[in-house]
């Protein structure tokens, strides 16, 4: 059951970059359920700067006001990459799945959770870390969950850029931009045809490899 289920369920719409899928303030009526490509979480503060609170993938859900009655999403959802697809889930079809298939119900938990753990995971190396820091741990996960593995390393997706990089970590882009080239020059980091490449994303911060 699980993901399979829920996919079933609803209405799968496909994005190209940069394409909004939920704007912040726009009322949650669906839950939905990544299926390809990327999409981007993220906030603007009331003094006008964006956050990036999560980069999700296959398997990840958000909208998940939608089970508590609905409400105003606290983030923008923006599409990352070419061919994007999102699986929109009413209330009703969840409802109808869940009802077939009880362990689903459970199966959803676990996503929402997932998701909220990485989310709080994210705020936690703001407070916590320097801006290299930050710059390396963001990298070695999304090696992690996005990359593709080569002969030569893990290749990021090709639309991160250094913008996209100084929202996720909260910092300036000419201080991001400092961060890489200090990866570069130690061998940690390279860029081929305007894509970042990882040779071995798990040497990019030893000392907090979680494993």
């Amino acid at each position: 059951m699980g993901e399979g289920a829920l996919e079933a369920a609803g209405a799968s719409r496909r994005y190209e970059h940069g394409d909004v899928v939920v704007r912040q303030g726009e009322t949650v009526t669906c839950l939905r359920l990544v299926t390809g490509g990327a999409v981007r979480l993220s906030a603007v503060a009331p003094s006008g700067r964006e956050v990036v609170v999560g980069l999700l993938g296959p398997g990840d859900v958000f909208g998940e006001l939608a089970l508590l009655g609905g409400g105003a999403s606290p983030v923008e959802a923006r599409a990352v990459g070419d061919a994007t697809s999102v699986v929109v889930l009413s209330t009703g079809a969840l409802r109808a799945v869940m009802e077939r298939a009880p362990a689903t119900a459970e199966e959803l938990l676990r996503l929402i959770a997932a998701r909220l753990h990485h989310t709080a995971a994210a705020l936690e190396e703001v407070l916590a870390h320097d801006v290299p820091t930050r710059v390396s741990l963001r990298l070695r996960d999304l090696a992690r969950s996005h990359g593709i593995v080569g002969t030569g390393g893990v290749r990021l997706p090709a639309r991160l850029t250094q913008e996209e990089l100084a929202r996720m970590v909260g910092a300036t882009r000419e201080s991001v931009n400092r961060s890489l080239a200090g990866l570069s020059a130690r061998g940690l980091l390279r860029v081929e045809d305007r894509r970042y490449i990882l040779p071995d994303p798990e040497a990019l911060a030893p000392a907090l490899n979680d494993g």
